[in-house]
């Protein structure tokens, strides 16, 4: 029980753990008058600024009713927002405590230059030095120290080392500083001299070096100077596993996480980040599980990571229970965790839920309205997805260049050519955004939709920056759509041009010349491929069923259940041919009989992935599958028989967009 007693009310705030036991301190002190007491409510905003259970708006009430602040007291609240993620309050305070009448010390510049080093506000800076002069602190080492920092954050290494050449006294603090100012400004080498010259290293210097050289692609350097380390401490490893991952060395980067004598959060959401990043989600979502089963409390960017991995490989189970324990662990649900359950429902085909999180956001920022656009787009819901970009604009979001992505993509899957081309030059008008090689690639796939092949060659043509292979192969895919194999040959050739060993090229080519007829094209141009010893990707389908994902190759049969599968897929293949259902072979190009090319076609990854799905489901449950390449027209046909023959919803997102098989029909309209 909270007594009036001043000493027991302060040594029961020493021990509070929350807000709520906080708000029955402060009312109990209130009470007694105990909060009229300068010393007493220096505490107060003390806690409520700086402990890991506090809470700065709460604080900075509590110092609004104190009529004359002491010096600590405004330390205190200028303290609490400089270690805050938005400092600049920090600022306005100090000129607030200046003009009070209050007179600032060694405390206080510290905490405003901190403030000033995250806000990279040189000229406040500039200031505070001046004022440091003023005041007659300039022999104090924090001050100088963080004036170091603050030019070095600010861009201005010169004066940061000017400083550092000035000062009386240095410590392995300053040393530090200004190496760590050399490597974020990217003057390396000076970097390394000045690391040879410090009269004594601590462990912070050595990462700042190691840092510095992972951050500029010095790999070798880095893992020479990781090895010449006398001691080393979790940051250390967790620099080169880093640094060894933005190198594309995750197996590197494994091997030293594996070795690693003890590892932090910081650890594991390193190691599963690269695993996300780099394309194996399989991996991310292992080592996920691996961390939760050894305790080892989340953090945002290991959820983050987490859910990524999910969309990548379309598994929604995973992702609905990486969604629970957020939930479970009261974790707080803002714009970041937020934003990526968005992206991890709409890449699994559940755009229901990704629309029910996004209305959940109490704050909605400009990613995760950008989301939620890019989903619907995605989805296959043009209409809601320019319907949400409106609510944007008005709710005075500004778009950036991803959400017009989204927009033109939604206008591109909606068939609105001339909509497209108006958000497309309202970007640079209204926004002052310029266009880059992705929204291009937008414009050229909504002509290329429209069968405005010419057009979309011509626009190409055009663009301020070198075309990339992604434009051309857009076009040569919509040129295969309409059967067009004169632009096709054109836009071919300018593609081989760019990409000549890429054997998905030849194979799209040979697939344009087959559609029209032109056989002998078709074997010259399978004949230049073999000939170069050129191969296509090889097709992949995945399908998660109960948490875990099975993928599937063409005639596969390595799977656990992989007969139970083949007869299903014979029933399938029955209940086809009952209805009419005649396989499209035109792109098995071998001198074998129609039968095998049958069979050539019926055990493609999707059709063996629907199959799994069939029998591992009940009835009614939809079937939800990933491929990495685009479906072929024959299995496209077959999920439309499919899923009105087996009363099921399919929804396959291939390399391109989304499908969604209901009773006989496809969302895509037949264009993908």
């Amino acid at each position: 029980m909270i007594t009036s007693n001043h000493p027991t009310c302060l040594a029961l705030l020493q021990s509070c753990i929350s807000m709520r036991q906080f708000l029955q301190i402060h009312a109990q002190m209130i009470r007694n008058l105990l909060w009229e007491d300068e010393f007493a409510a220096s505490k107060l905003v003390e806690f409520c600024a700086v402990s890991d259970f506090g809470n700065l708006h709460y604080a900075h009430k509590l110092f609004a009713e104190i009529p004359h602040p002491n010096t600590f007291i405004w330390n205190t609240i200028i303290r609490g927002y400089a270690n805050s993620p938005f400092p600049k309050p920090s600022l306005h305070l100090f000129n607030q405590m200046l003009h009070s009448g209050s007179t600032p010390n060694s405390f206080t510049f510290p905490f405003v230059i901190k403030a000033c080093s995250h806000l990279a506000a040189y000229d406040e800076g500039r200031q505070l030095h001046g004022f440091i002069l003023k005041f007659g602190v300039d022999s104090d080492l924090f001050s100088i120290n963080g004036l170091i920092h603050m030019y070095s954050a600010c861009g201005k290494i010169g004066l940061a080392r000017r400083l550092f050449d000035s000062s009386c006294e240095r410590d392995l603090v300053s040393w530090s500083s200004i190496l760590s100012g050399y490597v974020n400004c990217g003057h390396i080498e000076q970097a390394h001299q000045l690391f040879d010259e410090m009269p004594e290293r601590g462990i912070v210097s050595w990462n700042v070096m190691i840092n510095g050289y992972c951050k500029y692609g010095k790999i070798e350097a880095a893992r020479d100077l990781f090895n010449q380390m006398p001691s080393r401490n979790v940051e250390s490893w967790n620099t080169l596993i880093t640094g060894y991952a933005k190198c594309g060395l995750l197996q590197c980067s494994r091997k030293l996480f594996d070795e690693m004598p003890t590892r932090n959060i910081v650890s594991w959401s390193t190691i599963i980040t690269a695993y996300a990043q780099g394309a194996q989600p399989n991996e991310a979502l292992a080592l996920f599980e691996k961390m939760k089963k050894a305790k080892v409390k989340h953090n945002w960017a290991t959820l983050v990571s987490a859910l990524s991995a999910c969309a990548q490989l379309g598994a929604l189970d995973q992702g609905k229970m990486i969604h629970l324990y957020v939930d479970q662990s009261k974790m707080k649900f803002d714009s970041i965790i937020g934003t990526s359950l968005i992206d991890m429902y709409a890449k699994c085909g559940s755009i229901e839920n990704a629309i029910r999180i996004f209305d959940m956001l109490a704050s909605k920022d400009v990613f995760s309205w950008t989301a939620m656009i890019g989903g619907l787009a995605v989805n296959g819901n043009g209409k809601k997805a320019l319907e949400l970009f409106g609510q944007m604009e008005k709710a005075g979001v500004r778009p950036n260049e991803v959400t017009f992505v989204g927009v033109l993509c939604a206008c591109c899957h909606g068939g609105w050519v001339e909509l497209s081309k108006q958000y497309f030059k309202s970007m640079r008008r209204i926004y002052g955004i310029k266009p880059q090689i992705e929204h291009y690639g937008c414009m050229v796939d909504t002509l290329g939709r429209a069968g405005l092949l010419e057009e979309a060659v011509s626009f190409i043509e055009t663009i301020p920056m070198k075309a990339n292979p992604v434009l051309w192969g857009t076009l040569l895919g919509a040129c295969w759509i309409h059967g067009n194999a004169e632009i096709g040959e054109y836009v071919g050739d300018r593609l081989l041009s760019l990409e000549p060993d890429d054997g998905g090229i030849y194979v799209l080519l040979s697939n344009i010349y087959a559609k029209v007829g032109r056989w002998d094209d078709v074997m010259k141009t399978r004949m230049l491929m073999k000939s170069k010893g050129l191969q296509k990707t090889r097709g992949c389908s995945s399908i998660e069923i109960h948490g875990t994902v099975h993928e599937f190759y063409v005639g596969d049969k390595s799977h656990p259940r992989a007969e139970e599968i083949y007869m299903m897929l014979e029933k399938i293949k029955s209940r086809l041919r009952n209805v009419g259902y005649t396989p499209n072979t035109s792109p098995v190009l071998f001198d074998i009989e129609d039968e095998e090319k049958e069979n050539a076609v019926s055990y493609h990854s999707e059709k063996l992935a629907i199959a799994f799905g069939l029998i591992s489901t009940e009835e009614g449950v939809p079937v939800r599958i990933v491929k990495n390449l685009r479906v072929c027209q024959d299995c496209h046909t077959a999920m439309k028989f499919i899923s009105k023959l087996f009363n099921r919803d399919i929804v396959l997102r291939d390399r391109n967009v989304f499908h969604y098989f209901r009773d006989g029909f496809c969302s895509c309209r037949d264009y993908w």
